[in-house]
C-alpha cells in the first residue's frame, strides 16, 4: 500500500507544480497586457501634444505602467525572492497606480471632492512603509474595494456622459473592471485560505488570475475601439448652435454654448453656410451632404432633415455629436413641422427649442438664462 500512496503524492505534487506553472504564464500575461496598455495611452497622449492639446485621459497609461511594475515585483516575491522589503514596494507601486487613478476620476468627475481621496490614498500609501507585511496586506485589502467602488462610479459617470458607439465601449470597459476585481478578490489571502482548507490542491489564484487576464482583455479592447479619448469631454468643446431652414436659408434658432462666440449676426452666418453648401455641392456634383467642415481648431457638423439644417461649431469632430445632432433633428421638426411648412419668418414659435437643446446637448439650466436671446435669431428684412 505504501508505494500506491506515494503515487498518490506525487501526482498531487506534480498537479501543484502545473498550477504554478500556468499561475506564472498568467502574471506575465497580466504584465505584458498592462505593459500594451500603457504604451497605447501613451502614444495616444503624445500626439496630443503635437496638436498642443494634452488629455487628462491618457495619463491612465502610467496607472497601467505602476500596475506591470507592482506585479513584477510581487512575482519576483512569490517565486524568487521571499523579502518583505519587495513586498512592500510592489504593493507601492499598486498602490500608486491606483491613487493615480482616483486622481483622474475626481479630475473628471464634477463633484467638488477636493481630492480628498487622492490625498487618503497617498496617506495609506505613506503608512505601509511603517508597519508589518500582515498589515500592509490588510491597508491594500480595504483600500482595493474602495478603488473599485471609484471605478465603477467614474465608469458609470462616463457611460451617462456618452451615447452611442462610445457609450458601448465604456459599458465594455466596465464589465472589464467588474471582472478583473472578481480576480483581485480571489487573489487575496482570506479568500485563498478558505479554498486551501476545501481543496488543498487547487490553487485559486488560478482562477483569480485568469479573471484578471480577462478583465483586462475586456478594456484593452474597449480602449481601442474608442473613436477619440476626447469624447468623455465633449461638454466643454462646443461652441455654438444654428438651425437654418432649407427653403429660405434663414436661423430660425441660434443657441450659443459660450457666452462669447463672434461678432457676426446669426443671420448673416446661415446665409453664409447655405451659399457654402450650394458651391460645394456644385463643385462636386455629389447627391451626398456635406457633413464636416475642418477649419484647424474649429470643425463646423452638419446634419439634415427634411426642412431645415443644424450646424453645430465645435473644437472637436466626435462621434457623440453625430449622434446628437442626428437626434436634436429628429426632434425640432417633429415638434415644429407645422411652422417650418408654411414659415413666417417669426421667430416666437421657435422659442421652445432652447429646452430641446438643453436636454439633448446636457447644458446647465442656470446657462440657459444667461441670456434672453439664445432661442432667437434676428430677422433680416
Amino acid at each position: 500500500m505504501r508505494p500506491k500512496k506515494r503515487t498518490e503524492i506525487g501526482k498531487g505534487e506534480k498537479i501543484k507544480v502545473d498550477l504554478q506553472d500556468l499561475i506564472l504564464g498568467l502574471s506575465f500575461i497580466e504584465v505584458n497586457i498592462e505593459f500594451e496598455l500603457f504604451l497605447f495611452f501613451l502614444f495616444g497622449w503624445r500626439r496630443k501634444e503635437r496638436k498642443g492639446k494634452r488629455d487628462i485621459v491618457a495619463v491612465l497609461g502610467v496607472y497601467f505602467l505602476l500596475l506591470a511594475i507592482g506585479r513584477i515585483l510581487l512575482i519576483i516575491y512569490d517565486f524568487h525572492l521571499a523579502y518583505s522589503h519587495l513586498y512592500l514596494i510592489g504593493i507601492a507601486f499598486s498602490l500608486l497606480g491606483m491613487i493615480l487613478f482616483i486622481f483622474i476620476a475626481e479630475y473628471i468627475v464634477p463633484f467638488n471632492t477636493h481630492y480628498i481621496f487622492t490625498l487618503l490614498g497617498i496617506g495609506t500609501l505613506i503608512s505601509i512603509f511603517f508597519v508589518n507585511i500582515e498589515t500592509a496586506k490588510l491597508i491594500m485589502y480595504i483600500m482595493l474595494p474602495i478603488i473599485f467602488i471609484m471605478g465603477f462610479g467614474f465608469l458609470g459617470f462616463l457611460i451617462h456622459r456618452t451615447s452611442g458607439t462610445v457609450r458601448h465601449q465604456f459599458v465594455i470597459i466596465l464589465v472589464g473592471q467588474f471582472v478583473y476585481g472578481v480576480g483581485q478578490g480571489f487573489n487575496t489571502d482570506f479568500v485563498q485560505n478558505l479554498f486551501f482548507d476545501a481543496y488543498p490542491l487547487f490553487d485559486i489564484r488560478f482562477v483569480g488570475l485568469s479573471c484578471i487576464v480577462v478583465g483586462l482583455i475586456f478594456i484593452a479592447l474597449a480602449f481601442w475601439r474608442l473613436p477619440s479619448f476626447t469624447e468623455i469631454e465633449w461638454h466643454s468643446k462646443m461652441v455654438s448652435l444654428y438651425v437654418i431652414t432649407t427653403e429660405h436659408g434663414l436661423c430660425c434658432l441660434h443657441y450659443p454654448f459660450r457666452a462669447q462666440t463672434g461678432s457676426m449676426a446669426p443671420q448673416l452666418i446661415s446665409g453664409g453656410v447655405s451659399g457654402i453648401l450650394s458651391l460645394v455641392k456644385e463643385m462636386t456634383s455629389s447627391k451626398m451632404h456635406l457633413k464636416v467642415l475642418d477649419h484647424e481648431d474649429v470643425k463646423i457638423l452638419f446634419e439634415y432633415g427634411l426642412y431645415t439644417t443644424t450646424v453645430l461649431l465645435a473644437e472637436a469632430d466626435l462621434q457623440i455629436y453625430h449622434d446628437k445632432l442626428k437626434t436634436f433633428v429628429e426632434e425640432f421638426e417633429s415638434k415644429f413641422k407645422q411652422y417650418l411648412i408654411k414659415w413666417t419668418g417669426s421667430m416666437i414659435e421657435f422659442g421652445p427649442a432652447a429646452e430641446i437643446v438643453v436636454r439633448i446637448f446636457e447644458q446647465k439650466k442656470e446657462i440657459d438664462k444667461s441670456s434672453e436671446n439664445k432661442s432667437e435669431c434676428s430677422v433680416v428684412s
